[in-house]
């Protein structure tokens, strides 16, 4: 079993969708869980464009194009029977003369909690501006103006890319306010079908449409009442929709669809957008009027490769936090790795930076940028990126996962992985993997 063949075969264990192309687009594999996912056979997905499952934003494709790495950037995959809203993280694959080789696109499905995430924390918003961790003096004071301006009734747009956390300031901007003992509502414009969006909004009366429930529904903005609402991702809301969201701001009403009553609504509007929204408005997307009316503060954060004097205390802060909610060891980072993690651009910003501390607690160690003992080329975190961090936790698993099978018989869980014995001694060194520790699970779940 060659090494390609090694890492497919880690790659049908995964239990995430996972589909791989080549720089043309192509999809050259995919495994079983993503077939499974949409309701495809490989055959009607090998050596079709992975645009027929799903397309990425412009400004997303351009920076793949790049040779950048894509987190979790949600979109709607094409499944068989309809469309479904998923989580696609890309990571182009490089070779070892560091040219694009291949591109392994990952499928994670948004579940339901984090698409209604008001409902979980039951309309409260849970960040504090104390919680924002910055040392960078113009980052400050923007966390200082917020604070000016949290009291007023004016609108908020906040704008800034993907994983900056617009977001994380709304919720502080509202819980500094002197309305943080009411609702915080949150809607994703772009997580909701557009059919939906006016329904969700505004709400409706008994029999407004076909399975409208009988006692109707309130919409998000009655739901806020007295509080803040949140338009993320204002910029994909339909055309139809933001003329309606204008009158909400110009007039305090709102009517339910299928009703004629006008409901007052005393809400604070907190806008964002990962979208130059000057742009969209000479393009026609957006409202200019509606821009104007939602712009009255605007909060522009900047990318974390712009301060990057906070890469420091973000990894310290998030080692202490996801190592104790892991219950695994902190990670020790030379000098060096430090270096090329504040070298690094972090073009997923703080969410990237957080999720890749968390891979490497789960790995048990910091990626290196020299070659390892498979020849499989790591020339530092700018080349080696996140993408072959993701397949070391996924061969981690996989590894781990056959172990258990074979109670740690090291012959046998070899032989199953399709690699010599003191190979997988080398991979269990490496991960941190200690038989030790299954005898002590097995006992566990012996008594359970």
């Amino acid at each position: 079993m060659d090494y390609k063949e090694y890492v497919n075969n880690i790659l049908k264990n995964i239990p995430l969708g996972i589909a791989i192309t080549g720089i043309d687009g192509y999809v050259k594999n995919a495994n079983d869980q993503l077939l499974n996912m949409f309701g495809y056979k490989l055959a009607e997905v090998m050596g079709n464009p992975i645009s027929n499952l799903f397309k990425y934003p412009d400004r997303v494709e351009k920076l793949l194009q790049k040779g950048r790495s894509i987190i979790e950037e949600e979109v709607y995959v094409k499944a068989r029977t309809n469309k479904i809203r998923f989580n696609v993280s890309a990571y182009p694959i490089h070779g070892i003369d560091n040219e694009k080789v291949d591109i392994i696109y990952i499928f994670n499905e948004i579940k339901r909690e984090r698409k209604l995430a008001n409902k979980i924390i039951d309309n409260k918003a849970i960040y504090t501006f104390d919680k924002i961790i910055s040392q960078d003096k113009s980052f400050n004071r923007l966390i200082y103006f917020a604070k000016e301006i949290a009291d007023s009734k004016s609108t908020i747009l906040i704008t800034g890319e993907s994983g900056t956390g617009k977001e994380v300031f709304a919720q502080s901007i509202h819980n500094y306010s002197n309305r943080r003992d009411k609702p915080f509502v949150a809607i994703n414009s772009g997580a909701i079908p557009k059919s939906l969006i006016e329904s969700e909004l505004f709400g409706y009366e008994e029999g407004a449409f076909t399975g409208a429930k009988k006692e109707g529904r309130p919409g998000k903005f009655e739901i806020a009442h007295g509080g803040t609402i949140f338009l993320d991702e204002i910029g994909e809301m339909p055309y139809d929709m933001q003329t309606r969201l204008l009158r909400v701001i110009e007039e305090g009403v709102v009517s339910r669809i299928g009703g004629l009553e006008q409901k007052v609504v005393d809400v604070r509007i907190i806008a964002a957008s990962n979208k130059d929204l000057k742009e969209e408005v000479e393009k026609g997307n957006f409202r200019k009027d509606l821009f104007y009316r939602l712009n009255v503060l605007p909060i522009r954060i900047p990318p974390l490769r712009r301060r990057k004097e906070d890469i420091p205390l973000l990894i310290d802060y998030f080692m202490e936090r996801i190592s104790n909610r892991l219950n695994k060891k902190k990670i020790l980072i030379s000098e060096e790795k430090l270096d090329k993690l504040m070298d690094y651009d972090w073009p997923g910003n703080v969410r990237e930076l957080e999720n890749f501390i968390e891979l490497s607690i789960n790995l048990g160690y910091i990626a290196n940028g020299e070659e390892d003992e498979d020849g499989l080329q790591l020339k530092g975190l700018k080349e080696y990126k996140y993408e072959n961090l993701m397949l070391d936790y996924m061969e981690k698993k996989h590894i781990i996962k056959v172990l258990k099978i074979f109670s740690c018989n090291i012959t046998k869980s070899a032989e199953a992985l399709g690699i010599g014995r003191n190979t997988l001694y080398r991979k269990m060194d490496k991960y941190g993997i200690d038989c030790s520790d299954f005898e002590q699970w097995s006992v566990m779940e012996q008594n359970k």
